[in-house]
């Protein structure tokens, strides 16, 4: 691990709840809502409970095919009382300091991630494309949920449908990637399907969130032309890096 620095935030899981807040805030400015730094830090909370306790039991079922998976196999008790204290904290200020429409929507949101978790770790799923499909929905409605009450048309939907599907590119390319495999044909079909949909219907009323989008969904194109170039770990790393692009497009949010 300290021999490859660049690879502790997907140790830590660390990675997705920084995607995660970025596109909240993406949202959040495209559709003219406003921002507190506690629906941000729950989100990011959320999210890192989600991915340390999923990667926790796949340890303990014994998958340790990945570096995370190792690293929580060897750590999982000293990470247990962070868990712990980040779930219990967490569920307080939800509870006691949320506006009460987006505590509910969050809760039913949460309620959702809960079931998957149950359903993949009782084997329920057994299908990978299954996995990745509701990884991409829970991840794409929570990472927009502060921004729903600024959803008002057909467009605004549909933005947040496309991150879900950007969401399942970059699980079902993580996943070929981790295989051997290049990129399977739908998720071809689908970046080119996101690039289409986000250049002509979303060009005069959210271009913003549309070319983030593009731009996140030719990246993993990209990355998977290039990937004979890298290991499977860094094309995991590299894989959440693409989803970076609000970065790019938050400074000229109007």
């Amino acid at each position: 691990m300290h021999s490859r620095p660049w690879l502790w935030p997907n140790l830590l899981s660390l990675d997705a709840p920084i995607v995660a807040l970025l596109w909240q805030l993406l949202f959040v400015r495209c559709f003219h809502g406003s921002l507190g730094m506690l629906p941000a830090a729950l989100l990011a909370v959320a999210v890192w409970l989600i991915y340390v306790a999923d990667r926790t039991l796949d340890a303990w079922r014994g998958s340790i095919e990945q570096p995370r998976h190792e690293f929580y196999r060897r750590h999982w008790r000293a990470v247990l009382p962070v868990w712990i204290a980040a779930l219990g904290t967490g569920a307080w200020l939800a509870w006691s300091r949320l506006p009460g429409p987006l505590f509910i929507e969050g809760a039913a949101v949460a309620s959702g991630t809960g079931l998957y978790l149950a359903a993949v770790h009782m084997g329920l799923f057994r299908r990978a494309n299954s996995k990745e499909s509701a990884v991409a929905v829970l991840f794409g409605l929570g990472a927009s949920l502060a921004a729903w009450p600024g959803v008002r048309t057909t467009s605004d939907v549909l933005a947040i449908l496309l991150f879900s599907g950007l969401c399942w590119m970059n699980c079902a390319a993580i996943d070929d990637w981790e295989h051997g495999h290049e990129l399977r044909p739908p998720v071809m079909v689908a970046a080119g399907l996101v690039a289409l949909i986000a250049a002509f219907l979303l060009r005069d009323h959210r271009p913003i969130l549309g070319g983030a989008e593009t731009a996140g969904a030719f990246g993993l194109v990209l990355l998977d032309r290039l990937r004979g170039r890298y290991s499977a770990e860094a094309l995991r790393v590299l894989a959440d890096v693409v989803l970076l692009t609000p970065i790019v497009f938050l400074p000229i949010v109007t």
